[in-house]
């Protein structure tokens, strides 16, 4: 037997912020470039969604306001949609309010305007403090902006700031992304994600590698710059805490654990996808045909607002989860956890013990977390999990 998985309201939100200056090359999101005219009538198809899905004093320990890139967003847009988010629900004293940035973006008075409107949290997306990288990435700043951004930041009074760094970029060594990466610790960032560079499906990045034109990641500096990055953000404080996020103590991304922990969230604006328990969902008028519902929103930021505008919902499509889903998913994000995933049943509990023989889990008790090396091969101890949960057979990792 296996415990239920419990989802529980959602105590978090998320807010999608499609506007873009620019596409990046790598970038599958759902973004808007160009139009900012645009920007008055998404705020009004966000605060309408909004009306529709408050359905009670929900309390949220978490808002998170991501893209696209929210910092393009108007500071009275902004402002005007978080005093709707309080207006509607119960955020709790000290609740983390999480804003993406652009470092070409941010201005000393546009910090100030974002504290004042009640965040307390700044994500900048830094990705590289090496220009070629930066070029290359197709990113809109230098070192330099992307440096001076961090310090304005932090002079302006962020003192919970995120930096993303991406890794395996092509022409980038392990030494100028070492340099690079002591130089912006040097600025004192809170918390730090470092995510591989990936050729996503239908980007340009993939059709100009198919093409040629550009060569494919660094697959064979992956483990050599990945371990790199641990040794350098562990000298400086920050502790991993998930395959690819790294935190000073007391700065771990409370609105991300939620997701990695199986956790309910609401989501809202263009390619915005919400996770909810079948209490809730209910109250959003749709019948249960699971133990909880995902949804997802109409990609097309002016799709998105015409849909909301005409009284629909933004929606573009559903899916009803049972049991056994949630069981495989919460499995799945545990396992990118530093502390691991409590295993669900004997079947998982008798393969985890033989991967922890060949140095990939610890397992203590009923929790198996994954050891540096597995989390280098995360995947493939993820599947031959899932798959002893299942009558099928097995296989080697």
């Amino acid at each position: 037997m296996t415990a239920e998985v419990v989802v529980g309201a959602p105590r978090s939100l998320y807010l999608h912020v499609p506007f873009c200056s620019r596409r990046c090359p790598y970038c599958d999101f759902a973004i808007h470039v160009g139009e900012d005219q645009l920007q008055e009538r998404y705020t009004k198809a966000v605060l309408a969604e909004l009306s529709r899905i408050a359905t009670g004093e929900l309390e949220l320990d978490t808002v998170y306001l991501g893209g696209g890139t929210p910092s393009r967003l108007h500071p009275r847009l902004l402002g005007q949609l978080l005093d709707a988010i309080r207006a509607h629900f119960a955020v709790q004293p000290g609740a983390e309010v999480t804003v993406e940035a652009n470092p070409e973006d941010v201005t000393a008075e546009l910090a100030r305007a974002w504290l004042q409107a009640g965040v307390n949290r700044l994500s900048l997306g830094v990705q590289s403090l090496d220009d070629r990288a930066l070029a290359w990435l197709g990113r809109g700043h230098d070192a330099a902006q992307a440096e001076s951004a961090v310090q304005v930041a932090r002079l302006a009074g962020f003192e919970n700031l995120s930096c993303d760094l991406i890794y395996a970029v092509p022409g980038q060594d392990v030494g100028t992304l070492e340099r690079g990466v002591r130089r912006l610790m040097a600025h004192g960032p809170t918390h730090v994600s470092c995510y591989e560079l990936t050729v996503e499906q239908g980007t340009p990045l993939q059709r100009q590698v198919r093409s040629g034109r550009r060569p494919a990641p660094q697959v064979e500096a992956f483990l050599e710059q990945r371990q790199m990055l641990g040794e350098v953000l562990g000298e400086a404080g920050l502790e991993m805490y998930e395959v690819s996020n790294y935190a000073r103590p007391g700065r771990r991304s409370r609105h991300n654990l939620a997701y990695w922990n199986g956790l309910a969230y609401l989501a809202l604006g263009p390619g915005a996808h919400g996770f909810l328990g079948a209490a809730e969902s209910a109250a959003l008028g749709l019948a249960s045909e699971g133990a909880a519902l995902r949804y997802w929103h109409l990609r097309d930021t002016a799709t998105y607002i015409r849909d909301v505008e005409s009284g629909a919902s933004g929606w573009r499509g559903h899916e009803w989860l049972g049991e056994s889903d949630l069981q495989m998913e919460r499995l799945a994000c545990g396992l990118r956890l530093s502390h691991g995933v409590r295993l669900g049943s004997t079947g998982q509990l008798n393969r985890a013990l033989e991967l922890a023989e060949m140095g990939l889990l610890v397992v203590e008790g009923r929790t198996a977390r994954a050891t540096p090396r597995g989390f280098e091969v995360l995947d493939r101890v993820t599947l031959e999990l899932v798959s002893a949960s299942t009558p099928s057979g097995r296989g080697q990792p």
